[in-house]
């Protein structure tokens, strides 16, 4: 199938829940009194022995990263499901799966076949994520299709056929995928796949790369994920053809292969506040940009140089902004690289090489990646020179992150040189397909062109300089010229939440593509959730001739780190019956990783205990599981605990999901004992009607109370214990302070508390 599209750069204006259109809702949410239906329960599995697998093959590229196991069913139309009627004559069919502990369902079709006006939607129980709909368009010869992932544990499939068309639909369910690998964002928005599931040493795509910028924010609008043996992730990426007429080919590795017809395809899974390689999470930019599409043709594949050529089936929509990226075929190994991938099926990431590739005889090899790594996932995924130009994807390599840095290991590429034509058929090579007009070019364009401007500066936040134990931020700006004029003059601003923008008249020198980076002074932030924007107007003291680069911001939240006097801090550890699926670390505020702890290679509970010797700082303890469910309750009584030598209890529990995050500082100041003593008491409501519960966590006792008004006016006081309330329901509504003491240590804290 053969399309064109018009590339609107850098936008996208796609909104709804997901899938090729945004066709509204399924009927049945609209209808009531539709018949029961009964939940289809999927039987259990070893999971654990498929996490045994997993961890092994963590880092390999040479295979699929999996994420589900799959179940084997025979459903259909008329074995399975119920039907309901409409007055009209029209028909909707419904079957619901249930798989207990699944983070995710997909589905594989069999047999799939819809008649004009025919369509397919798939939704969670809960109503809060919906694919759909899947219609005609996506028929094919073979009759089968793929689904993208639907969040939660209870699934319903729902068709609906038009009286017109009554009998003509064919709907057979062959596969229930139980995603158990996938991050679990919770049910109140789209599935975010894996999200922040990569290692930390990884690199948001949008995070500002120097000289390959301008040809970084174009070709990652080629790259996609790929759901591949239906229960594994790979990546790839559009590419051209010397036809210049959109034909929706799609390059991956070829040891992703499946049956192409059975794939699913997602594009455009970019953060909007990009993380540089920290232990922040990224963030996602579902559901405006939850775009997917299923099924594909083969077209050429070939094992030497591990490359694998698809075609598309469905429509890509042209309001998705997707570039087919341009090629050179020379065998001369290029400069330096940068790859786009989604490692481990997270948000899409880059890096970079700076050195000169070394050349084997189906393979480019990079020793060592400057920015970024590669992971399971990131297979089939593209590397481009410092032109732009396609040169290959991934088949292995050896990188990885520890921490927040790589490990300084290799990865190799399949050549595209190699590919083009080492085939003996058109099955087996790119030629046929990438040159349909025999023109024997060795380099081919992007299409559709990208259109430059002569006014174009373009608004970076190059790192945010958060303070990890603080609420300040240290911002530094950066303005890129993206215009084919030199950038003399431009008026910046910048705003930290509601505060009143600060105006920057900016003169300078910038050629195309060039930058410069403009250092803020430390800026102070609120707890809870801060929002930092930076815009850049005027160019030249003109209008600037494309709007949609002008404004970069980020979100960002502050916690309310505790405090503790400085010294040893004591870490007990019991697993629960798993202990294989549990990691730590504990690392400073720049990342360094300190102690730290791979996975408890045992298939009977373990329990470990350690001393950290610290200095005064801020530490950030992280523990994972790799199953997503904690290490208590339900597969026995797993907890850990983080004690000061001093006897103050900074964290003890167990129940989490795949991780739980500990931050505290270590300071040797008069106040300390007083911010460990205010973090032991919690107050809520606050806002209340003027109720307050009051907790008191470890052993504080013989707690004393006052409480002012705005004027320092006393209006309450007395005792109060773990369990106590506090009353002034009959006190005016507006803010008050409660000063909270311990008589026997001298201890104080102080609370704003609002009565509404």
């Amino acid at each position: 199938m053969k399309l064109k599209i018009t590339l609107l750069l850098l936008a996208c204006f796609y909104s709804g829940f997901a899938q090729v259109t945004n066709q509204g809702k399924p009927l049945s949410w609209k209808i009531e009194n539709l018949e029961t239906v009964k939940p289809i329960t999927m039987p259990a599995f070893d999971l654990a022995a498929l996490q045994a697998e997993d961890k092994a093959n963590e880092n390999r590229k040479d295979i699929p990263w999996r994420f589900g196991y799959e179940f084997f069913v025979d459903h259909n139309l008329t074995n399975s499901g119920k039907w309901h009627t409409l007055p009209s004559g029209d028909r909707i069919w419904r079957i619901r799966y249930k798989s207990e502990g699944a983070k995710t369902l997909n589905f594989l079709f069999s047999d799939y076949y819809m008649p004009a006006g025919a369509k397919v939607y798939l939704y969670n129980n809960a109503h809060t994520d919906l694919l759909g709909a899947y219609d005609a368009r996506q028929n094919n010869e073979q009759r089968v299709l793929g689904t993208w992932l639907v969040k939660g544990q209870d699934i319903w499939i729902e068709y609906f056929e038009p009286a017109a068309v009554a009998g003509q639909g064919k709907l057979e369910i062959f596969k229930v995928v139980h995603g158990y690998r996938t991050q679990d964002e919770g049910l109140t928005k789209a599935p975010d796949d894996d999200l922040n599931g990569s290692g930390d040493c990884n690199v948001d795509v949008d995070c500002f790369i120097d000289d390959i910028e301008q040809f970084k924010e174009i070709n990652k609008k080629a790259v996609g994920l790929i759901i591949t043996n239906n229960s594994s992730f790979c990546s790839g990426g559009l590419v051209n053809n010397t036809a210049n007429d959109g034909t929706p080919y799609f390059l991956t590795a070829n040891h992703c292969y499946s049956d192409p017809a059975q794939w699913a395809f997602r594009f455009n899974w970019i953060s909007p506040n990009p993380v540089c390689a920290g232990t922040q999470d990224s963030t996602t930019n579902a559901p405006d940009y939850y775009q997917t599409l299923s099924g594909a043709t083969l077209r050429a594949r070939r094992t030497e140089s591990d490359f694998c050529l698809v075609e598309i089936t469905a429509d890509i929509p042209s309001e998705w902004d997707l570039i087919f990226a341009g090629w050179d075929r020379s065998s001369t190994a290029p400069e330096s690289v940068f790859g786009i991938h989604h490692p481990a099926g997270d948000i899409m990431k880059a890096c970079r090489d700076y050195g000169p590739l070394t050349t084997e005889e189906n393979m480019w090899r990079i020793e060592d990646w400057d920015i970024g790594v590669t992971e399971g996932g990131s297979s089939g995924s593209p590397i481009y020179d410092n032109f732009g130009y396609l040169r290959g994807q991934l088949y292995g390599g050896n990188s990885a992150c520890t921490g927040t840095t790589d490990n300084g290991q290799y990865d190799v590429y399949g050549r595209f040189d190699v590919s083009w034509s080492a085939g003996t058929t058109a099955a087996t090579r790119l030629s046929d397909w990438l040159d349909p007009l025999n023109t024997g070019a060795m380099t081919l364009e992007y299409y559709p062109p990208v259109e430059v401007y002569a006014l174009d500066a373009r608004a970076v936040i190059s790192t945010l300089g958060q303070d990890v134990c603080g609420h300040t931020v240290a911002p530094v700006l950066r303005l890129n010229n993206r215009g084919t004029n030199t950038l003399t003059t431009a008026t910046l601003s910048y705003v930290l939440n509601n505060a009143e923008p600060v105006v920057i008249d900016w003169a300078g020198n910038l050629a195309t593509n060039e930058y410069e980076d403009i250092q803020l002074d430390v800026l102070e932030g609120i707890t809870g959730q801060n929002n930092f924007t930076f815009t850049v107007t005027n160019p030249n003291n003109g209008t600037d001739d494309f709007e949609n680069n002008n404004t970069a911001t980020k979100d960002f939240e502050v916690e309310e780190v505790p405090v503790y006097t400085v010294g040893n801090v004591v870490f007990d550890f019991v697993s629960d019956d798993y202990p294989y699926e549990t990691s730590w670390q504990i690392t400073d505020e720049a990342g360094t990783v300190l102690y730290d702890q791979d996975i408890y290679w045992s298939f009977n509970p373990v329990t470990d205990n350690q001393t950290f010797e610290l200095t005064a700082g801020c530490y950030i303890f992280t523990m994972n599981d790799d199953a997503g469910d904690g290490i208590c309750c339900e597969y026995g009584e797993g907890n850990f605990s983080l004690i000061t030598e001093a006897g103050d209890v900074i964290f003890e529990g167990g129940e989490f999901g795949s991780s739980v995050t500990v931050k505290f500082k270590l300071e040797e100041t008069a106040a300390v004992k007083n911010s460990a003593f205010k973090n032991a008491v919690k107050i809520y409501p606050n806002p209340s009607a003027g109720i307050y519960n009051i907790t008191v966590a470890g052993a504080y006792q013989n707690l004393d109370y006052q409480m002012y008004n705005v004027m320092g006016q006393k209006i309450n006081s007395g005792k109060m214990t773990n369990g106590s309330t506090i009353n002034i329901s009959n006190a005016a509504n507006g803010v008050y302070m409660l000063k909270v003491t311990e008589q026997s240590t001298g201890k104080e804290a102080t609370f704003k508390l609002v009565k509404e």
